[in-house]
């Protein structure tokens, strides 16, 4: 199993399972040599939340170890607030680790993956993210898509606050409510209100509820970026 793609999963397994998925379909008509770790979301959850980030970090790097250990040749994470663990993993492990936010550090790279209908927005265009607290507070994407030249837009406090909760509860399980969907239109609602001209889906469940939003601006997918360049890297 030398060269598979090792991903850190589980939190939650919806978007695990996405990963699994959309790596294949990019694969096809071949299929991908995959490891998967699948950690248990409640503690991980529960550890994050009274901000115990060390044994946070701690679950995934041993879950990182345990995947370099089984064979995998690239590892990644299948949840975007997992990467305030990415450079724990990444320092601990044999082999490279890619970050999900890695595609947005080159915005022109996605432009053939088809991530968008109409393209990327250009260079100093404003770009809107949705994601939990903690991926918004520490600028997974935002820093990135600052650096490459994009005003970042993020949802005012109130709504990003609905916002992690229906991400952390329905969304994350894969039993949204007519609730959580709302309080993720609303979010998307305020980025476009502040000038956005296109938004970065920046949890990987959000990508499984695409089809109940409506967008009035491209929204673009993390997951089908980071899948791409995880085959990509895997393939060498």
């Amino acid at each position: 199993m030398a060269g598979a793609i090792g991903l850190i999963g589980g939190t939650g397994w919806p978007s695990t399972a996405l990963y699994y998925e959309r790596l294949n379909r990019l694969a096809e008509p071949d299929t991908v040599p995959v490891l998967i770790a699948s950690l248990s979301f409640a503690p991980v959850l529960a550890d994050a939340e009274r901000g115990r980030f060390d044994l946070v970090t701690a679950a995934f790097v041993a879950a990182g170890q345990g995947l370099a250990a089984a064979g995998a040749g690239v590892i990644g994470l299948c949840a975007a607030t997992a990467h305030l663990a990415f450079d724990a993993v990444a320092a601990a492990v044999p082999v490279p680790c890619l970050h999900i936010a890695e595609p947005f550090r080159r915005p022109a790279d996605l432009l053939p993956h088809g991530l968008l209908a109409n393209g990327l927005p250009s260079k100093g265009a404003a770009v809107g993210v949705l994601g939990t607290a903690q991926t918004l507070e520490q600028g997974v994407f935002s820093g990135p898509l600052a650096a490459a030249g994009h005003r970042v837009v993020t949802p005012g406090a109130g709504l990003a606050a609905g916002l992690d909760r229906a991400i952390k509860t329905g969304i994350s399980s894969g039993r949204p409510t007519p609730a959580d969907i709302a309080a993720v239109q609303a979010a998307l609602d305020d980025l476009v209100a502040g000038g956005a001209d296109a938004v970065v889906l920046g949890c990987t469940e959000l990508p499984l509820i695409r089809d109940r939003l409506r967008p009035a601006v491209p929204l673009i997918d993390a997951v089908a970026a980071h899948c791409q360049a995880l085959l990509s890297r895997s393939r060498g």
